[in-house]
């Protein structure tokens, strides 16, 4: 075995010591990379719906007019066991209610003779305007709310572009 001169060894430990100092980078030339994972169609679509959910909580929290509102209520829909959460503003339910009441003349509600939601819309269509300009200054005057809508159309977007992909490669 070979001896190495003191000074050489403790030159050499020195270095080793140092080492890691001299080899860290610089902070600003350091690089970065950003992975994206790409959602698939049902997963956006769910955050979506909870994106929505939010924000219509929100909105109401923030609403000061009670016909605007929005009221959530899960329903089974005709020939079906699986209820779904529909939403409509309170002037809508309250439309309804009243076109129920005036339409039906006999005991009982004949709902072949009720208009359709097609026939409501129309009819309720100067309010629903009204409604949608409502909407857009509480989005823009309550920057949280803003800032839910956002996040909402960011994630419409997405679906939307996903929906054209898929229909580019068919």
């Amino acid at each position: 075995m070979k001896k190495v001169p003191l000074f050489f060894s403790t030159a050499i430990l020195c270095l080793g010591m140092n080492l890691p100092v001299l080899a860290q980078p610089d902070k600003q030339s350091v690089e970065t990379i950003d992975v994206q994972g790409e959602k698939t169609t049902p997963q956006l679509k769910r955050a979506f719906k909870k994106q929505q959910m939010a924000f219509i909580e929100l909105y109401n929290s923030v609403n000061t007019d009670a016909q605007f509102d929005v009221i959530c209520k899960w329903r089974k829909f005709t020939g079906s066991q699986i209820a779904r959460k529909l939403c409509e503003p309170r002037y809508m339910i309250d439309f309804r209610a009243l076109t129920v009441q005036t339409w039906s003349t006999q005991p009982g509600i004949d709902f072949n003779r009720l208009p359709s939601d097609d026939t409501l819309r129309f009819l309720t269509q100067d309010t629903r305007e009204e409604a949608y300009k409502h909407v857009a200054a509480l989005v823009a005057t309550h920057p949280k709310l803003l800032d839910s809508f956002l996040k909402l159309d960011a994630i419409h977007e997405r679906i939307k572009a996903r929906k054209e992909e898929g229909m580019k490669g068919e």
